[in-house]
């Protein structure tokens, strides 16, 4: 973890994106147990924001919070992964044709440097940095269409959607997949093809659903089944 030394009004934010992004990136993997005063040394912050950050992560349901005994980060619910997914889906498809119509040769110039960047991360084997890039990619759409909201609102409510994906792409085939689909994605938004761009983008975020059974079987200690306390969206961070 990189230590906070942010000034006093910014330090409860700085440790909360650091701990979400450890978990995120399965630096803490699920299950880990966290010591309130372990991560506060770690960071060189006090007990107090470490334990407002486990708050704020627990209404993200990134972590499980057990009164005077323990927190621990959540394990992926395949529940949650599927309704986060479904919002991402849902929310980028209506997009779509408002990138098409506001598809200048900048956005295809920062799209294509971006798979560059993602070509990078993937032959370096940094799986975190790839997903990183991977949702930049997504993000430049959403700012083309104007709708820099529903990216916040998909951002604040992905962090199971993103452990998995972080699982995923640590197969060759798999990340390889997703840079060749985003390279014909741009070249549809270049020839303004609407229904092969649709298409496109939904094989792309739902492959997950393909992928999703093999993980749990190489990785059955990340997982729970869907069936345990869900909590749901938080919009507040918006």
């Amino acid at each position: 973890m990189t230590r906070v030394t942010n000034t006093s009004n910014t330090v409860n934010g700085a440790v909360y994106e650091e701990l979400k992004r450890s978990i995120i990136t399965l630096r803490l993997a699920p299950g880990t147990e966290m010591s309130t005063q372990e991560i506060a040394t770690k960071l060189n912050v006090s007990r107090t924001p470490v334990r407002e950050a486990f708050l704020r992560l627990q209404n993200e349901d990134l972590v499980e919070m057990v009164p005077q005994k323990q927190t621990i980060v959540s394990r992926i619910n395949l529940d949650r992964v599927e309704q986060e997914r479904f919002l991402r889906e849902s929310l980028e498809a209506a997009a779509i044709p408002l990138v098409l119509s506001r598809c200048t040769p900048d956005v295809i110039a920062s799209l294509k440097e971006n798979i560059v960047l993602q070509k990078r991360a993937r032959d370096a084997h940094d799986y975190a940095l790839f997903i990183d890039h991977d949702n930049r990619f997504h993000k430049i759409l959403f700012a083309a269409a104007g709708q820099a909201l529903s990216w916040r609102v998909i951002m604040s409510n992905n962090g199971h959607y993103n452990r998995i994906r972080t699982l995923s792409v640590q197969n060759d085939e798999t990340i390889t997949s997703a840079i060749c689909q985003h390279e014909r994605m741009v070249e549809q938004m270049k020839q303004q093809q609407a229904d092969q761009l649709c298409s496109e983008f939904r094989d792309h975020v739902r492959k997950i659903n393909r992928e999703k059974q093999d993980l749990v079987k190489l990785y059955p200690d990340y997982f729970s089944t869907g069936n345990e306390r869900y909590i749901g969206f938080t919009l507040g961070t918006l």
